[in-house]
C-alpha cells in the first residue's frame, strides 16, 4: 500500500484501499501477509505528523477487523451452548433467568 498524501481525500483513499484489497485478495494468505506488513510500515511512516494519528489508528483497527481471525470481543467464545445442555437443565436455566429479569 502506497499512500499518496497529496490528494484531498487522503483519509478516504486509505480506507478504500484497505477495503478493496480485502475484497479482492482473500485467497493467497502469503501474499496477504506481505501486503499487510508493507501497509503497516507505510502507516507507521504517517505517524510523523500529529494530524495523521487518528487516520493511522482507524486504519489499523480496520485492518485487524478484516484480516485477523480473532473474536469480536472477550465474551464471544465464553458460555455454554444452550442446545448442548440437558432439557432439565435448560428449563431450570430459563426459569432462573425469568425470575431474575422479568418483573413479578
Amino acid at each position: 500500500m502506497k499512500f499518496s498524501n497529496n490528494t484531498e481525500d487522503f483519509e478516504l483513499d486509505c480506507y478504500l484501499e484497505i477495503l478493496e484489497y480485502f475484497q479482492t485478495e482473500k485467497i493467497d494468505r502469503k501474499k496477504t501477509e506481505i501486503w499487510k506488513d508493507q501497509s503497516l510500515i507505510e502507516l507507521m511512516k504517517l505517524l510523523d505528523k500529529k494530524k495523521n494519528r487518528v487516520l493511522v489508528t482507524n486504519a489499523l483497527i480496520l485492518m485487524v477487523s478484516l484480516f485477523e481471525n480473532i473474536p469480536p470481543d472477550t465474551y464471544n467464545n465464553r458460555g455454554v451452548d444452550i442446545n448442548r445442555i440437558s432439557v432439565r437443565d435448560r428449563k431450570s436455566l430459563i426459569a432462573n433467568l425469568k425470575e431474575e429479569f422479568l418483573p413479578n
